[in-house]
């Protein structure tokens, strides 16, 4: 199969699973709390007006098919490019790492709009009560000791990997990886201690709830951290071994890997079905 076939393949994939069917779901999901869930039943899970949660909604539709229709037409850019490869080759090996980055940037608006939302949530919560659980959260209570264990060794396994096809040389590249890596490792460490030890973002999340997005959580990290371990060591290996013709396709499953990992297992794993809806209704007034 020509490369530039299975690039068309994996870069369609690419777009299609990050520009159009994971939005699409989340989109299904907003709907489906707004009407299983409406502002007057459930308050609570509203601190902003219901038009201001639609706007939002609309404008995280648009970004993302706009997005979409910028992906097709780099696709179509780089169809045109193709006859030139060489020429093009750097352009065309950094398209879906590029690509892949403003791809990410609707659900980092999301993720935003979503710690606005229980900051208003927490300013109108005028509970007195709170919950907590007695025994003390433990990282081993949420991922397997095997999958640490594991992202571990992948860290070292990348750094001696590196080290031994550069003959122990610490050139930049290899110092400017491993700090990135380092970096990414240190966020994922203070996101599982606060996600062990830190307060509930939203003041009304059950126990169970909080525990079973914990899981998630810390799952999600672990997988990520693997898999780009993974993508250094391939990424190196291309690089050393002049297998440049590669890189565009590992960078198209790098992005593609890190939805599934990130984006599509919370929707797999943290479904409306399975969450407490009743703790956003509106308090009983004491007679």
């Amino acid at each position: 199969m020509s490369i530039h076939i299975l690039f068309y393949a994996l870069f369609l994939s690419q777009i299609i699973l990050i520009s159009y069917y994971y939005p699409t779901q989340i989109i299904k999901r907003i709907d489906g709390v707004l009407k299983k869930f409406p502002p007057k039943d459930y308050p609570k899970l509203y601190p902003e007006s219901l038009d201001n949660v639609i706007t939002g909604k609309k404008r995280y539709q648009l970004l993302n098919q706009i997005i979409l229709i910028i992906g097709l037409v780099l696709m179509g850019i780089y169809a045109v490019m193709s006859s030139d490869y060489e020429g093009n080759q750097k352009f065309a090996e950094g398209l879906p790492l590029m690509f892949g980055m403003i791809q990410f940037i609707p659900f980092m608006l999301l993720e935003i709009s979503s710690f606005r939302q229980f900051k208003l949530m927490r300013e109108a919560n005028k509970s007195t009560s709170r919950t907590a659980g007695l025994s003390p959260r433990k990282l081993f209570d949420y991922v397997s000791p095997i999958s640490v264990i594991s992202a571990i060794t992948l860290i070292f396994a990348y750094i001696l990997f590196d080290l031994y096809i550069h003959n122990f040389i610490f050139t930049i590249d290899i110092i400017i990886k491993i700090i990135t890596l380092c970096l990414v490792h240190a966020l994922f460490i203070g996101l599982t201690i606060w996600q062990l030890t830190g307060k509930r973002l939203d003041p009304h999340q059950t126990i169970k709830d909080r525990s079973q997005q914990t899981e998630f959580s810390l799952n999600s990290m672990t997988s990520v951290s693997m898999f780009l371990s993974i993508f250094l060591i391939a990424d190196s290996a291309v690089e050393v071994y002049q297998l440049g013709y590669l890189e565009i396709i590992i960078n198209s499953i790098y992005f593609q890997v890190i939805a599934f990992f990130g984006i599509g297992s919370m929707l797999r794993t943290i479904r409306l079905d399975n969450i407490d809806f009743d703790v956003y209704k509106a308090d009983k007034v004491a007679l």
